[in-house]
């Protein structure tokens, strides 16, 4: 068959999806994925996306706050040495 690219989900023993881009991994599988199977997959899969995106996010706001009250930091001591006339 014939695509542009292609995934696995696939649900672990305790319950619990993941996704893989891994196509040669050999399953044992106990039976066949019902349609509940795939609509919990997919979304657990989602979810699990969302919340990385999310994580993504905060961090880069937090890099950047971090950034910035640094920049404004270095400035301040730029300018009271300055004023002292050490710079």
């Amino acid at each position: 068959m014939k695509a542009e690219t292609a995934f696995i989900i696939a649900k672990r023993e305790d319950g619990s999806f993941f996704a893989t881009t891994n196509l040669n991994i050999e399953f044992e599988l106990d039976r066949e994925a019902k349609n509940l199977d795939i609509k919990h997959g997919c979304n657990d899969i989602l979810t699990l996306l969302e919340n990385n995106d999310l994580a993504n996010l905060i961090l880069s706001k937090i890099a950047a706050t971090s950034q910035s009250e640094s920049e404004r930091a270095a400035s301040s001591i730029r300018q009271a040495l300055s004023e002292k006339g050490i710079l």
